[in-house]
């Protein structure tokens, strides 16, 4: 099994950001109201009094007043499909894991798109606005893929960031993603 994260790795770019500038073209004044309400735990955070979790679920909870959110997903797909790296394209493999900390609402309909269908992400109440459990960085991804398939051997495991060490060294193989450049991880 291959392991990918998606922002800016498979992705390119951050699609919470997209989703949130394609928010605000859109509604405006919700996304704007939700950014608001984020700035009180932004504060706490950067006092150690609160966490990312908190700051996301409170950005996004606009997504809790948009009507039909499944279409709506489903056009910001449409529109960012162009972002998916030529290098994913070209080794995709039947079995491959995508695993996220952006919020399942966002990142299963565009893996399903792609034809991935083991995905894990940030889990999202898009009814109630929160976020449900925790964040899914860091040591949280190695946890959860433990969860769903305990001893799967990981072969390779791609990611942007030095955040999915841990998601990197379970892996037989590692790899950090600049761009569409891949580059050997060494644990």
């Amino acid at each position: 099994m291959n392991v990918y994260d998606f922002d800016n790795t498979i992705f390119k770019g951050d699609s919470s950001i997209k989703f949130i500038l394609y928010s605000f073209i859109r509604h405006p004044f919700l996304v704007l109201g939700s950014l608001i309400k984020s700035l009180k735990e932004i504060v706490k955070y950067i006092f150690k009094k609160s966490d990312l979790g908190l700051i996301k679920s409170d950005m996004f909870s606009f997504v809790k007043h948009i009507d039909n959110l499944d279409n709506y997903v489903n056009k910001f797909i449409v529109k960012y499909k162009k972002n998916i790296k030529e290098f994913y394209l070209k080794s995709q493999k039947e079995d491959d894991l995508v695993i996220s900390a952006s919020f399942d609402f966002i990142i299963k309909p565009f893996c399903e798109y792609l034809g991935i269908h083991n995905v894990i992400a940030t889990k999202y109440d898009v009814k109630n606005g929160k976020i449900i459990g925790k964040n899914c960085k860091g040591e949280e991804k190695v946890k959860r893929f433990k969860e769903i398939y305990q001893d799967k051997v990981v072969l390779n495991a791609y990611s942007d960031s030095l955040s999915d060490v841990p998601m990197l060294k379970m892996a037989k193989n590692a790899y950090l993603v600049k761009n569409e450049q891949i580059i050997k991880y060494e644990k």
